[in-house]
């Protein structure tokens, strides 16, 4: 549960650690997002596209069928103009297909097509064994320990809304 907003002053010690953590994950999103991580991500596994591409394919594959543009968008954490400028560029590369809503037809599904699902399924070997030699001097609980410690973190970092500065300027 995420510390109510009327905590005691953290003391020097917390506010170390607390920045020690925030600069870990600054790190981890700069790698994340970097362009050179991302061209050897593509690279390996064969599948040149851009990286919010990578994030739409990885997301249909786990919607199981067709999603809403709508939806996708919402689950990619993206703006609907890229997501649509984007799905331009998979259609035409025969990733992903447009239907339809078969119920709804204001309502347009987006599906991986076999070469899209093929594309996901090189990504996500490529990172899984990437994962697996990064992490291959971990113990089985210093994973444990770190898997559930940044589901709680994220968890908590969802729940807990930004305030206003203090002061101005």
């Amino acid at each position: 549960m995420p510390p109510s907003a009327e905590s005691p002053a953290p003391s020097s010690e917390r506010h170390e650690s607390r920045h020690h953590v925030q600069t870990a994950l600054e790190r981890l999103i700069r790698l994340q997002q970097s362009r050179r991580v991302h061209g050897e991500l593509t690279s390996a596994s064969r599948a040149q596209v851009s990286q919010p591409a990578v994030v739409l394919l990885t997301r249909l594959q786990a919607g199981g069928g067709g999603l809403a543009i709508g939806d996708l968008a919402k689950l990619a954490r993206m703006d609907m103009s890229l997501v649509s400028r984007e799905l331009r560029k998979l259609e035409t590369d025969e990733l992903v297909t447009r239907t339809t809503d078969a119920r709804d037809g204001r309502i347009t599904r987006v599906g991986l097509t076999p070469k899209g699902r093929g594309v996901v399924r090189r990504l996500r070997r490529v990172r899984d064994r990437h994962f697996e030699e990064a992490l291959s001097g971990w113990t089985d609980d210093d994973l444990a320990t770190l898997g559930t410690l940044m589901g709680r973190f994220v968890d908590d970092l969802s729940a807990v809304r930004y305030r206003e500065a203090d002061e101005p300027g």
